[in-house]
């Protein structure tokens, strides 16, 4: 029995001893009493205080602390109330101003829909500005009308300083109260659970929730709230003088409150700086609103083509263009290059070439197929440089990479990186040889030359080791990943994503990190470790919530454990994804093409497969494109074929896709040997689809690729008893036992069911088994006659030598197909109708 006590702060004093009476009867009980209350609500001279030091006393006392919602709880809170999924940015935007309190968050999320109106959906509130709630500033305001007065003059004081206040300055700011008056209004805070220590940090407080910060501010006139941060700045000007250093941001935040009444002057100055330091120690996001807010104040527009207007500015667009290429979503790249060149265009008029050099210098995040003007930016800089020299060889080794992606112009990228290198070993320069390594390494990825790839990517961490270059050791770290990856060497891979999770997250870009996790996960699904596969994918979707690679690789994972749901949602993002960028042969058209097709093969969903076609459609006939692009498209439109049954097609894209053989697919985890084998058996080549899938099974094994080793497995048992020739049922029945094994450990649904369906289909040898077996596959008789014996499923795994969830699978279903209700009623089948053999004792 449970007995729930909720809201024990309200519970009077006979009630609150009775209950101390009843935990001492309750030890040797079968009842559990669950008690709740706000601990806000409880301060130290409260009752309820006294009753918790009495119980926690007994043994059986047990003390949970509920924190707020987080992650996916927002989503599907919001969810519940709004009636539709809402976006990651919304999800986070009220995290972020709740910190995932149920109440706030139910309250806030309603006021947004009575904003936007009864039939709006969560997809079109806007997430910016977000207000505090009538009924959640009544709760506050209940609270805080309990303080004194003075306290609560101190505590506005503080809310105007921040989060976190120091003791010190907040005392400063009220040189007209006495220090012990000061600490005895800190007391009455602590004590009202309103504010609360910063561990590790003497005299540093904080507020306990941003709301009650956010109230006490709101309850100022706009005029003293004005005036509050014009004091603040100019009292931590004068502790912290001309060397503010992490400082830096707070003066900035408080003279742009104050700069109504101050002017913009000194906001500018301390904002530049902040923004500066923000780059140099990869806080790229606080980088940009500095940025942002300094350009605004000086009247310089955030976007358009126009040069800087004057060096200032051009300084701070160039800031800006920094920051937004380490944090912005790929289909909004340009943005950032068009700050770079507005920077650019202003330093090369002006006849500062150097400067000028220094923008295009800028390393950009790769992005296939998506025209940012990077490639004519490092063109006319390189015009600027002298031939030889050292700035021309970093200029060539990024305009190598500009112009593949942007132009596909292998000749002209493979040229470029053939002089930067020359520069390199010419000048000793072991940092432009990194970057030139990394940069020439993913041009040959995307030419699907793995190999080169690979043998580049394994040369640059010994050049790392020489240097303090993140970036450009991640490049060849990633490189040397996929490479092993795609080459069957899943372990190696390992060992490089290790290096480079650690990397991207000391750099903190945007980029860097979703490669690292994206293919960390992808990593761990050819591995079939999901719950590695799920916390990788989790940690960079939070942050990152189009990026199409990492979409891909949690839709594949979702369908491959039969969340069809969940898979939708991320196919539909994925789809969102790609019609954010503009049509041609990038990855995101790619990954939808190749994304809808795929998961109809492991579901056999064929709805969106017109939608595929159109997603391939611009890759397929762009003037150019990168092999491994048009690699993608052709392999979703061969997984197209397949499911259509369609001769012809296949045997289109088995011609261009034949070059893969041996090698593994980024993005979505297949092998392309089993994509060849279904091919060739569409085209009614069997011959030729068995010696694709006994090289994909070579391939898997090798590499330990349990997942596409159990797809392998299956497919090619669907093509043997389809070929029927000598050996081939038996062959068949082997590897579908095995296909069985491996989905079974590792729960995949819909390869279970595929497989069942299939040894039910061959019947591997009807002669030794009677007609009125119920349909039991040859396996299943196998196991029956065992289940006869007495013997459990881990001697029945030992005698078949296949896995216990293999021969628990089977018994599953042969339970269903003899209607049997347990093992014995089983037994009791198989000899009625004649399965139980003199032998069946033995192994079978």
């Amino acid at each position: 029995m449970m007995l729930v006590l909720d809201d024990l702060q309200w519970a009077d004093q006979p009630s609150l001893l009775l209950l101390e009476f009843l935990s001492n009867l309750l030890f040797d009980s079968k009842i559990m009493v669950l008690g709740t209350y706000r601990d806000i609500e409880v301060s130290r001279k409260h009752p309820l205080s006294s009753t918790l030091a009495q119980l926690a006393r007994t043994e059986s006392y047990h003390r949970e602390e509920l924190g707020g919602l987080e992650g996916e709880y927002v989503a599907q809170l919001i969810k519940d109330i709004s009636g539709a999924a809402p976006s990651q940015e919304l999800v986070q935007a009220i995290y972020g101003h709740t910190e995932g309190n149920p109440f706030f968050m139910t309250e806030v999320i309603r006021l947004l829909g009575e904003r936007r109106g009864s039939s709006a959906g969560p997809e079109e509130y806007d997430a910016a500005g977000l207000e505090i709630p009538q009924s959640v500033l009544e709760v506050i305001g209940q609270r805080l009308n309990r303080l004194s007065t003075e306290f609560e003059t101190v505590l506005t004081t503080a809310a105007v300083i921040g989060r976190q206040f120091d003791f010190g300055l907040l005392g400063l700011l009220s040189d007209e109260i006495p220090e012990t008056q000061l600490l005895g209004s800190m007391d009455e805070g602590l004590d009202a659970y309103l504010i609360q220590e910063v561990p590790g940090q003497a005299d540093v407080y904080q507020f306990s929730h941003a709301l009650v910060q956010q109230t006490l501010r709101e309850r100022l006139s706009t005029r003293r709230r004005v005036r509050l941060h014009a004091k603040i700045g100019e009292t931590l000007e004068t502790l912290y003088g001309d060397q503010p250093g992490e400082h830096v941001d707070e003066l900035a935040h408080h003279f742009f409150e104050a700069s109504s009444v101050l002017g913009p002057e000194k906001f500018v100055r301390y904002a530049t700086f902040a923004g500066e330091r923000a780059l140099e120690v990869y806080a790229f996001e606080g980088a940009l609103d500095h940025f942002d807010r300094v350009l605004a104040s000086m009247g310089v527009t955030l976007t358009g083509a126009q040069p800087a207007p004057d060096e200032k500015a051009a300084a701070l667009l160039f800031g800006k263009g920094c920051a937004q290429l380490a944090t912005v979503e790929r289909h909004r790249l340009s943005e950032a290059v068009s700050c770079l060149r507005r920077a650019f265009d202003y330093y090369a008029e002006a006849g500062d070439a150097d400067r000028a050099v220094a923008v295009a210098q800028q390393p950009l995040p790769m992005a296939q197929g998506m025209l940012s003007g990077a490639a004519q930016l490092t063109r006319r800089a390189l015009e600027l440089v002298e031939r030889g020299s050292h700035d021309e060889g970093r200029l060539l080794s990024q305009f190598a990479l500009h112009v593949y992606f942007e132009e596909s112009d292998v000749d002209a990228a493979q040229d470029a990186f053939a002089r930067a290198m020359v520069i390199a070993q010419g000048e000793e320069d072991a940092d432009l040889e990194l970057r030139t390594l990394g940069n020439a390494a993913s041009v040959d990825t995307f030419e699907c030359q793995f190999q080169a790839a690979l043998e580049k990517g394994l040369r640059g961490p010994e050049l790392a080791r020489l240097l303090d270059n993140p970036r450009a050791e991640l490049g060849v770290q990633y490189r040397a990943a996929g490479g092993r990856m795609l080459t069957g060497d899943l372990q190696g891979a390992k060992q490089h994503l290790e290096a480079m999770r650690d990397l991207a997250e000391r750099l903190r870009d945007r980029f860097w990190l979703s490669s690292a996790y994206f293919l960390s996960a992808q990593a761990s699904i050819y591995e079939g470790d999901w719950e590695a596969a799920r916390r990788f994918s989790d940690q960079i979707l939070t942050n990152l919530s189009m990026d199409s690679r990492c979409l891909a690789t949690r839709m594949q994972l979702e369908l491959e454990l039969g969340e069809s749901g969940q898979a939708e949602v991320y196919l539909e993002r994925l789809l969102e994804s790609m019609r954010l960028t503009s049509p041609g042969p990038t990855i995101e058209y790619m990954l939808a093409a190749l994304g809808i097709s795929f998961g109809g093969r492991i579901n056999g969903d064929s709805r969106g497969f017109e939608a595929a076609e159109v997603a391939a459609e611009p890759v397929l006939t762009a003037p150019r494109s990168s092999r491994f692009v048009m690699l993608g498209a052709r392999a979703g439109l061969g997984f197209l074929a397949v499911q259509r049954g369609d001769s012809a097609a296949s045997s289109d894209h088995y011609a261009f896709l034949t070059a893969c053989r041996g090698t593994a697919m980024a993005e979505i985890s297949f092998v392309f040997d089993r994509l060849l084998g279904l091919l060739a058996r569409t085209m009614d080549n069997l011959d030729l689809a068995v010696e694709h899938f006994e090289e994909a099974l070579t391939f898997c094994r090798n590499g330990s690729y349990r997942p596409e080793l159990a797809w392998s497995c299956y497919d090619y048992a669907e093509a043997l008893f389809q070929r029927n020739g000598p050996g081939d049922t038996q062959k068949a029945g082997s590897l579908a036992d095995e296909a069985l094994s491996i989905s079974s450990e590792l729960a995949m649904s819909p390869l279970i069911e595929r497989v069942v369906a299939l040894e039910d289909k061959m019947q591997l040898a009807p002669a030794r088994v009677s007609p009125l077996a119920g349909g039991l596959t040859q396996r299943e008789v196998d196991v029956i006659r065992l289940i006869a014996t007495g013997r459990t499923d881990q001697e029945i795994a030992d005698g078949l030598v296949i896995a216990v969830r293999t021969v628990t699978t089977h018994v599953g279903n042969i339970l269903n197909k003899t209607c049997a209700a347990n093992r014995a009623e089983a037994a009791s089948f198989a000899n009625q109708h004649g399965l139980v053999t003199p032998d069946a004792d033995g192994e079978g």
